[in-house]
């Protein structure tokens, strides 16, 4: 920015060099025409004044000069020489023009002022992207100082916790220990009551089995006795003749029935 003001005072001081160097012919114009007396010329009854540069516009001699007004005289203060600034303004302007846009050197040294300060505004968003990338790379090495310095602090607190662990075990060893803690009234009823649940599970076991024993052996009745009675109604047909086998038949029904019932009571 430093730069681009300095091309831009450079540039102000030649226009106002430029401007204060222009010709003034117009105000040494009217000085020459003041300068020069008029000549008495008879018109008529009087007489007139007339200058030599200007024959066609007679200026009465000896006229009485009227009184100036307010506006007059501020005019008059403000701009003792009388310049018209408008038209002077125009010829500066037009002087400015011919001496910089018209002009191929105004023309080649501006366009290697824009290119200067072209380089500069990308030399300096090169600067700025840069900076912010040195800003991020210090924000990434700050987060991995840190997570190695939570790392190392990690690893000591295992390692210590390690270290007395491995001594804990050497002093049993040498103690000839059996290194399992000293046990607390807490866990003196808590393996009571482990060990009662797990009496309990294999109590339970044993009743689910010896249920499905009886199921079974109930089964079993239930079948012969319904082979009995269809033995009975066998036997109540053939009540007229004798049958000796199946006489016998009903007699092994009978004993294997009693011989079932037998072992069931025991067990109840």
């Amino acid at each position: 920015m430093t730069t681009a003001h300095r091309c831009t005072l450079a540039i102000a001081l030649g226009a106002l060099s430029v401007l204060a160097q222009a010709p003034r012919q117009d105000e040494k114009a009217s000085k020459s025409s003041s300068a020069q007396p008029l000549q008495a010329v008879q018109s008529g009854s009087g007489a007139v004044g007339v200058n030599p540069n200007q024959p066609y516009r007679p200026v009465p001699l000896n006229r009485a000069s009227s009184r100036e007004t307010i506006f007059e005289f501020y005019l008059r203060a403000l701009n003792p020489r009388q310049i018209r600034w408008g038209d002077k303004i125009d010829r500066r302007l037009v002087q400015l023009a011919e001496q910089s846009v018209l002009n191929p050197y105004f023309r080649w040294s501006a366009i290697q002022t824009g290119i200067i300060l072209f380089l500069l505004l990308v030399c300096w968003v090169w600067w700025d992207k840069m900076r912010q990338t040195k800003w991020v790379a210090a924000e990434c090495l700050a987060d991995a100082i840190n997570a190695k310095c939570i790392a190392e602090d990690r690893a000591l607190e295992a390692i210590g916790l390690y270290n007395r662990h491995i001594e804990q075990c050497n002093r049993v060893i040498e103690s000839q220990e059996s290194g399992l803690p000293g046990t607390s009234p807490t866990d003196t009823w808590r393996q009571e009551v482990l060990t009662l649940k797990n009496k309990l599970t294999a109590e339970e076991a044993r009743s689910m089995r010896l249920q499905k024993a009886l199921e079974d052996r109930e089964a079993l009745q239930a079948g012969l006795e319904q082979r009995l009675r269809q033995l009975e109604t066998l036997v109540q047909e053939r009540q007229n003749g004798a049958n000796a086998e199946l006489v016998a038949r009903l007699q092994r029904a009978e004993s294997q029935l009693w011989d079932k019932k037998t072992p069931k009571r025991g067990a109840k």
